[in-house]
């Protein structure tokens, strides 16, 4: 089954995945955290309150599961602007997000 085609579903699922641990980090997505100091509870804080106006299509992003790829915009816990790029995604597990990088 593909990843969700609207912004409204890719973060409702997102967010259902990163608040049941069901999300895989990319070594690239690893990467771009530490050279930006930000952590696993910044990126929760954006998913947590980010609304449905702040998600797009990440065109750039090409999907390595299956599913589609999105931009997350918001803040991290100091209040800084942080995007974070994922791919939603289903597979046997069901609905899960493959981190890919944090701008």
């Amino acid at each position: 089954m593909p990843g969700p085609k609207r912004a409204e579903d890719a973060l409702r699922w997102a967010s259902e995945a990163l608040a049941q641990s069901r999300y895989v980090p990319d070594p690239h997505f690893l990467k771009r955290c530490r050279e930006r100091r930000v952590g696993m509870p910044d990126v929760v804080r954006l998913l947590q309150d980010c609304t449905v106006e702040r998600v797009e299509l990440y065109a750039e992003g090409i999907p390595r599961a299956g599913g589609t790829c999105w931009r997350f915009s918001g803040v991290d816990l100091d209040g800084v602007d942080l995007v974070v790029g994922a791919e939603v995604f289903v597979d046997h597990l069901g609905r899960r997000v493959l981190l890919l990088t944090v701008f």
